[in-house]
């Protein structure tokens, strides 16, 4: 699995700052993830993302919109 939260963000033109803001989530989780740097996240981890995402976007997110499945 691969994060794809930079990608997401820059396409809804969100800043890490806000999503930090929104979310709840710390500081260093929201700039490593916006980075798609993370090599692990919990549930509730992902549920917080997709939530304040969710509320600043409008719009349904779904964890297909920021992780990708990496075959090698």
């Amino acid at each position: 699995m691969r994060w794809k939260v930079k990608a997401y963000l820059a396409e809804h033109n969100i800043t890490p700052y806000r999503l930090w803001k929104e979310s709840g989530l710390a500081q260093r989780t929201i700039y490593t993830l916006s980075q798609d740097r993370g090599d692990r996240a919990d549930m509730a981890t992902l549920g917080r993302l997709v939530d304040a995402l969710e509320r600043l976007t409008g719009g349904t997110v779904t964890p297909n919109d920021l992780l990708e499945v990496v075959r090698d």
